[in-house]
């Protein structure tokens, strides 16, 4: 793409670690078991809340907001799956592959919290949208999640990035069309980049020889 900028060797993309198992996950004790298998924490709302700082109790997700989520927790260094209500565990017949996209976009924080080293992570706030579509760590991991979605329903490079400003109301363009609608142009521009990079990976990685 002849606007997309070179990127340096900082800027390169992190992919994050695949999610692998096959249990199923019908419960919120396989969902628990499914963490351990991945090095990942699944709490129920209450223990993720108790688990944050003051200053982080500020910006959490409500409870009534949503029936689960995920973060890298600042304290315990690794991602987490929170439920605020178990009974859709059983209900999403897909909930394991959604449980591993947006596991995956967390495990790529933990691993720029390894890049940060001793810096302090604070969680970035989700009630201020331009704020937090803004912040770089989100720009790459958000990038990878629409990628990743993006993927799903193309053959190709080319036309899954072409996909990306169509109509639509899967996840990747919900998020897309957030971050247009709230970040300036220079942001915007930084997400397409690393959306192309993940394309490329993504497509590179369907086209290797399995060994």
């Amino acid at each position: 793409m002849k606007y997309l900028k070179p990127y340096n060797l900082f800027e390169a993309i992190i992919i994050p670690q695949k999610v692998e198992s096959d249990l199923l996950i019908s419960s919120f004790e396989d969902l628990v078991e499914y963490g351990i298998q991945n090095e990942f924490d699944v709490v129920e709302y209450d223990e993720f809340y108790n688990s944050l700082s003051e200053a982080d109790k500020k910006g959490a997700p409500p409870r009534r907001g949503a029936p689960f989520f995920a973060l890298f927790h600042p304290e315990r260094k690794k991602a987490m799956f929170v439920i605020c209500d178990r009974i859709v565990i059983s209900r999403i017949p897909n909930f394991k592959v959604i449980v591993d996209d947006i596991i995956g976009h967390e495990k790529i924080h933990h691993e720029q919290s390894i890049r940060k080293g001793a810096v302090e992570y604070s969680l970035p706030s989700p009630t201020d949208r331009k704020s937090y579509f803004s912040n770089k760590e989100e720009i790459m991991a958000f990038s990878w999640t629409i990628a990743n979605d993006l993927s799903k329903t193309n053959n190709d490079i080319k036309s899954a990035f072409d996909d990306l400003d169509t109509f639509g109301r899967t996840q990747a363009k919900q998020i897309w069309s957030d971050i247009k609608r709230v970040c300036d142009e220079y942001v915007i521009r930084r997400y397409q980049k690393y959306i192309y990079m993940y394309l490329e990976d993504i497509f590179n990685q369907e086209k290797s020889p399995v060994k």
